[in-house]
């Protein structure tokens, strides 16, 4: 077993900066790939923003757009029609329609 001296405990640091200097190019080298790291998350929760985003926009879409086919459907009955031609004006009713000539 080493006894260690004063001097053992005062010389350790620099051996630490030694390690470092030694090894910066590794340790530049995780650097870099945590900046690449960093920045590939950042666009990733970008891109799933906008993901949700699209899938909102395309439910508020599609429930307009059922809304309005619905709505289609029931003004093209028989019935809806008859309806809305009889709050038509009066003097309409029974009249021949014009007949448009090319000239």
């Amino acid at each position: 077993m080493k006894h260690w001296k004063i001097k053992d405990y005062l010389v350790l640091p620099q051996t630490g900066a030694n390690y470092v200097l030694r090894n910066l190019h590794f340790f530049g080298f995780l650097a870099s790939l945590i900046l690449v790291y960093i920045s590939i998350v950042h666009q990733g929760q970008g891109r799933v923003r906008e993901y949700q985003s699209l899938q909102k926009d395309v439910k508020e879409m599609r429930s307009k757009y059922l809304k309005m086919r619905s709505e289609t459907i029931v003004n093209h009955q028989q019935s809806e029609i008859s309806r809305q031609m009889g709050t038509l004006d009066g003097s309409m009713k029974g009249s021949v329609p014009k007949l448009i000539e090319k000239p």
